[in-house]
């Protein structure tokens, strides 16, 4: 019977929900609730649906599909647009359909998922990727290749994995490599993998223990196993005891179903056989009677062999009878049943019982060979259609050959002006696509000049015009405001000799208009961008901005203070100007206004959740100050999307290069 771990699920194709056994201690009830209020409370829509997915994937394996397709579901919705979160989401997806849906189904989707996942080069997309591997492994492993299953294992899943620089996930694709080793009987190969998956799982860390420590006692309990056949009996009792000593915390775990199997097999290879028994009718017994379970499957049968060397044969008959009655046994695993079972009958002397199995086992063998022979005779057809193929190709090229030589031999004149005027217009066709390609390079360089000097005017033009900017800020400033103020003060000290109402309305008048003049001069060059920087003025414009109608939510970082001040500026205009528009045509009530710093770039998101507006209409019409954002993106070398939601809100993305 072949070892199978499938994302700690053991599922095969057909199978029924109760043959799917996850491997769980208990219900991490905490976590969960930690993962809904992240689920709830997220910022951004990448974080939300990456915590849907993670909340698929347990409920799952807590048996709640329902909710596992609610968030599946909630996550996708969110994953809209973005390259990861929409190739995550084919993986999550294909993992909570394995089992359910068919492969080829299952692998359109992980194929899906990994050419978007490619396209982005990050620690969590290594991770993904890494998945999508891992269960085409699978299905290469439950579709009989296990030879496949090894080369998606230790040549894709692995490298990703370690890409990823998670350890969780590299002491995950170690796990499966080692056991497509088991499988091929490189036992030994398979330890290495195994120790390291255990030092991994053990090192990494990980929000919820409960998880790591289910993937530390899986791989501890397959060592044990692994260990047992390698005839290391004192190495795996020091695995079986290092799993019970946290299992017996946890007495109504799924876990002991996996763990009494090796514990039964190693008191039989020690020669206990009635405590080997017990063990495996307590794996048998655990989960009250369901037959379709591959660990319950694999008990019987250690069941059925130590009967068997116990000398009770008609016992070990009763078992085998009762295994061969499941529906997820593998053909070869029958086959080699239903001969031992004939064996058993024969030691008895039931011939006749023994006779009809041995029956079975001929009609199972000639079924499987029948299915080889089929193989075997396509294999052939094809390797004759291709020789005869080839055989053709041959008689003609000799053909055309002869037919050649017999055309030199009379004409060779014709030939050689024939070569000749080839030779004369491959060299006009030569110099023709030189000349094509000089051209086309000089109107590249010369498009590339006139880009060049664009940007240079356009540069001058908004460097130009932000110092008059400032300097008719300072003007204001320093001189019509302090003109206005000395006024003030002289009319201040005549209304307190005078005592003139008029006076009085006359002062207020002129507070107000240098309060006025103030904010003029602000917003023409604010005066906190050139001493504190940009974060501080963004800040500083947000909360000006903000009303009792509309909510201006500000998120900055990594901006670095010793950036360009012209840039700063540019920056700063940029996203006063969205503002501007969304506040003037948006009716939101929201507006959340991202501005981050990763090294030489910047990434500027403004999002409001108003009415949207006509993208295409506003752009012929170059109203809502689009074309002076552009040139200002355009200056920096960068790029501008907008994703206009009628009825929903507007996104503006912005990348600068900085």
């Amino acid at each position: 019977m072949k070892y199978l771990i499938l994302l700690c699920c053991l599922l095969c194709s057909g199978i029924k929900s109760n043959a799917q056994l996850p491997v769980k201690l208990v219900e991490d009830g905490p976590y969960l609730q930690k993962l809904e209020q992240r689920l709830m409370e997220g910022k951004t829509d990448s974080a939300k649906a990456m915590t849907a997915f993670r909340l698929a994937n347990f409920y799952k394996k807590y048996g709640n599909m329902d909710l596992a397709k609610q968030r599946l579901q909630q996550g996708i919705s969110l994953a809209k647009g973005d390259n990861f979160l929409v190739g995550a989401s084919k993986y999550f997806e294909a993992y909570l359909e394995l089992g359910v849906v068919d492969f080829p189904t299952i692998e359109t989707k992980i194929n899906l998922g990994d050419s978007l996942l490619k396209t982005v080069n990050h620690f969590e997309s290594k991770k993904a990727q890494s998945g999508i591997w891992l269960i085409r492994g699978i299905i290469q492993q439950l579709t009989g290749n296990e030879k496949g299953g090894l080369e998606a294992y230790i040549n894709h899943a692995l490298p990703l994995a370690i890409e990823s620089k998670d350890k969780f996930t590299e002491g995950n694709a170690n796990k499966f490599v080692a056991t497509s080793l088991i499988n091929a009987k490189e036992r030994k190969r398979a330890n290495e993998y195994l120790k390291k998956a255990l030092h991994l799982f053990k090192e990494a860390p990980s929000e919820s223990e409960i998880t790591k420590l289910e993937g530390i006692l899986e791989v501890t309990l397959i060592l044990a196993e692994n260990n047992i056949y390698l005839e290391e009996y004192p190495e795996s009792k020091m695995y079986l005891d290092a799993a019970h000593s946290v299992l017996r915390d946890y007495p109504k775990s799924n876990v002991f179903l996996i763990y009494y199997y090796p514990e039964g097999v190693y008191y039989e290879k020690i020669g206990d056989y009635e405590q080997a028994l017990k063990s495996f009718n307590k794996a048998i017994a655990f989960q009250g009677g369901i037959q379709e379970n591959f660990y319950i499957n694999r008990s019987k049968f250690a069941k059925f062999h130590t009967l068997r060397l116990m000398g009770r044969n008609n016992e070990a008959i009763d078992v085998m009878q009762d295994l061969l009655k499941s529906t997820i046994l593998l053909p070869a695993d029958r086959n080699s049943y239903a001969n031992l079972l004939a064996e058993a009958y024969a030691q008895v002397g039931n011939m006749q019982a023994a006779y009809e199995w041995s029956q079975k086992y001929i009609a199972i063998s000639d079924s499987l060979h029948t299915a080889g022979y089929k193989k075997d005779m396509l294999d052939m057809e094809t390797k004759y259609q291709t020789a005869e193929k080839e055989q053709k190709i041959n008689q003609l090229q000799a053909e055309n050959k002869a037919a050649e030589l017999v055309q030199k031999n009379q004409s060779l004149w014709v030939w050689l002006l024939a070569v000749g005027a080839a030779v004369f217009l491959l060299a006009i066709l030569y110099l023709n696509d030189i000349l094509k390609n000089q051209k086309r390079a000089n109107a590249f360089k010369l498009k590339e000049v006139e880009q060049q000097q664009e940007l240079r005017v356009t540069k001058a033009f908004l460097e130009g015009e932000d110092k008059e900017r400032q300097r008719i800020a300072q003007d204001l400033h320093d001189g019509l405001g302090g003109a206005l103020s000395g006024i003030r003060m002289k009319l201040s000290g005549v209304q307190a000799q005078v005592g003139s109402s008029e006076i009085e309305n006359s002062v207020d008048q002129l507070d107000r208009s240098i309060v006025e003049l103030r904010r003029i001069a602000h917003n023409m060059m604010p005066a906190n961008l050139l001493r504190n920087g940009l974060a501080v003025a963004l800040r500083d414009l947000c909360t000006a901005l903000s009303n009792h109608k509309t909510r201006i939510e500000l998120q900055t970082d990594g901006l670095d203070q010793r950036l360009n001040q012209h840039y700063q500026i540019n920056i700063y205009r940029i996203i006063q100007e969205l503002l501007g528009n969304a506040l003037k045509h948006a009716d939101a009530d929201h507006i959340l206004v991202q501005c981050l710093q990763n090294e030489n770039q910047i990434l500027i998101t403004v999002e409001d959740n108003g009415k949207g507006f006509d993208l295409k209409l506003a752009q012929k019409s170059n109203g809502m100050g689009l074309g002076n954002i552009q040139n200002r993106v355009n200056l920096m070398r960068g790029t501008l999307d907008y994703d206009v939601m009628p009825g929903e809100g507007t996104i503006v993305n912005i990348e600068l290069a900085v």
